[in-house]
């Protein structure tokens, strides 16, 4: 994948633009600022953190049951999978709420 040349702008530009350039920013765009033709900083987009197993978990207990049973599939593939080690009994405590 080929990522975009940061946008140029001067110090000057920056500052009466900065509202505009964090929003675009927001949006994926990248700049590097110059002051007297030398860049002094890069404003880029923020960097999206990871999906990990905490933030799976976290969305699951934060879902509710729907009504097509998509929330019992689930529950049977976990009551598939065997019994989880004796460290995750606390972090899956949730799949006892939806029994």
């Amino acid at each position: 994948m080929t990522m975009a040349r940061p946008t140029v702008l001067t110090a000057t530009e920056a500052s009466r633009n900065f509202a505009a350039v964090l929003e675009r920013a927001d949006h994926g765009e990248s700049f590097t600022v110059v002051r007297n033709h030398r860049a002094v900083a890069r404003i880029v987009p923020p960097e999206e953190p990871p999906p990990n197993g905490a933030a799976l978990i976290a969305f699951l207990e934060s879902w509710e049951p729907d009504p097509d049973g998509f929330t019992d599939e689930i529950l049977a593939a976990l009551d598939a999978m065997g019994e989880p080690q004796e460290r995750d009994q606390e972090r899956l405590a949730w799949i006892d709420d939806y029994r």
